[in-house]
């Protein structure tokens, strides 16, 4: 687990692609990260409660660090967003922050390829959703 924890999550649109930041915040080594596809319903953290993702692919973001601590530092905004400033991405949702994990479900228009890159200053992950077919 990383001692970075959540600031922002913002996105955007570009040429060739949407892209979705998941800003840190605090001092430490970047998180371990997966990002995959997986089918709905998904699963909302320890509640074992399900629900369905808006659109028909849903691409899951886990990161090995709190978007918001258990003193409830870092992330401020809405755990779930529905974008208006794109085509592609229909809802961003937080659907685990605990023990230091944090689970963000991003609902597409349809499975498209993505590519995953980290960067510093501030510390980021930064995932581009191709918006071609």
């Amino acid at each position: 687990m990383s001692s970075l924890y959540g600031a922002d999550i913002r996105i955007g649109t570009h040429p060739c692609f949407e892209r979705v930041v998941i800003e840190l915040q605090g001092e430490g080594e970047f998180p371990g990260w997966f990002v995959e596809y997986q089918n709905d319903p998904v699963t909302l953290g320890e509640s074992n409660e399900t629900a369905f993702i808006l659109g028909d692919a849903t691409l899951v973001v886990r990161l090995g660090s709190w978007m918001q601590t258990t003193e409830q530092l870092g992330y401020q905004g809405a755990w779930d967003l529905f974008p208006t400033n794109v085509a592609h991405v229909r809802e961003l949702r937080l659907i685990e922050n605990w023990e230091g994990v944090t689970i963000w479900a991003i609902g597409l228009d349809q499975q498209r390829t993505f590519d995953v890159n980290v960067l510093p200053s501030p510390p980021r992950l930064v995932i581009d959703i191709a918006t071609g077919s």
